[in-house]
């Protein structure tokens, strides 16, 4: 018994663990230590690498099922049965999460998913959304044409039934108002707002509060924290952090290579690069050298490469290559 009751509390512990590296890792501040210190931890047995493939495959299985749920309580909401829940909770805290059992963590799988393995509660409730390397265009007619790059989500504000405005919660689009537009429209980003002129265009990245305005046609106003700008054909700027950054010339065919389904890279370094290609492909690839993720990169790729790119890049850089489950690899 004594026996028994030893390796059930080890794999307890290391499902302990197993959860423990999958928060961290997509936690958006893991580190090439925090790579290295992975890699070795995996490397210790077998029945390591099971055991972060068993979290993995849970996190997973919660996901589909905490929409589910949600799609219930929404039905019971029209109903008047409940009352709906808010677009956004609060996040539990990884560090609660650590103290609780897996099973009572469906909240948090929903609201901050581990490796975009499936929708966040902001993006399941979101008008539109786009799933991991999937693209597509929306018409939202008066005159607006919107195209959806991969892993974005957006919402329509109206009022009395007409377009007013589009929020974009996260990811990248184009807006383009066509000559059928009777007035600018505006989009909703990173806490500034983007006023797209009638026959106007831009593009328009959003990823955390960091915002990148590019000017592709017609006149576009930023106005952000008290501060405005206004962007021309083939201009661009950044905002976030309280201020709008120096308007730029903007290199075009890279801004629109992704409606192309092609991704371009001119001097960027080989960790921009990479977390780039993470939002266009399942899983995540981590940089563990800290001597590779500065090297400057020269390259196109093409969305469809994207699943052998750990394979060019160890061509290309001579890169040691370990994958792992969830589809997570790191270069070394």
């Amino acid at each position: 018994m004594r026996s028994t009751d030893h390796i059930a509390d080890s794999r307890t512990a290391l499902h302990k663990e197993a959860q423990h590296w999958l928060l961290r890792l997509t936690s958006g501040t893991a580190t090439a230590s925090d790579a290295r210190a992975f890699e070795h931890w995996c490397g210790q047995s077998g029945t390591h690498l099971e055991a972060f493939a068993e979290t993995r495959r849970l996190w997973e299985n919660l996901g589909p099922a905490a929409a589910s749920l949600r799609a219930r309580e929404q039905a019971r909401a029209v109903s008047g049965t409940v009352t709906a829940l808010p677009r956004m909770q609060p996040r539990m805290s990884r560090r609660a999460f650590l103290g609780a059992a897996i099973a009572a963590s469906a909240a948090l799988a929903v609201v901050h998913p581990p490796l975009q393995l499936w929708p966040s509660l902001s993006d399941m409730v979101a008008d539109y959304r786009t799933a991991t390397g999937e693209q597509r265009e929306i018409d939202l007619g008066q005159g607006i044409v919107i195209q959806m790059n991969t892993q974005t989500a957006i919402n329509l504000r109206k009022s009395q039934g007409r377009l007013v405005g589009v929020d974009l919660l996260g990811g990248e689009i184009q807006v383009k108002a066509t000559a059928a537009a009777s007035a600018p429209i505006t989009v909703s980003a990173g806490g500034g707002q983007i006023e797209v002129g009638v026959q106007g265009k831009c593009n328009i990245r959003c990823y955390g509060s960091d915002v990148q305005v590019t000017g592709l046609d017609g006149a576009t106003t930023l106005q952000y924290q008290g501060h405005s700008a206004v962007l021309t054909t083939a201009q661009q700027a950044d905002y976030g952090k309280g201020r709008i950054g120096q308007i730029v010339p903007a290199d075009i065919e890279s801004t629109m290579a992704w409606r192309r389904r092609v991704l371009i890279f001119d001097g960027q370094s080989l960790s921009q690069v990479v977390e780039e290609i993470n939002r266009y492909r399942p899983g995540k690839v981590i940089i563990a050298n800290d001597s590779l993720a500065a090297r400057k990169v020269q390259a196109r790729f093409s969305l469809n490469q994207l699943a052998d790119v750990a394979a060019l890049i160890h061509d290309a850089y001579g890169a040691k290559v370990t994958s792992l489950p969830g589809g997570i690899v790191i270069l070394s």
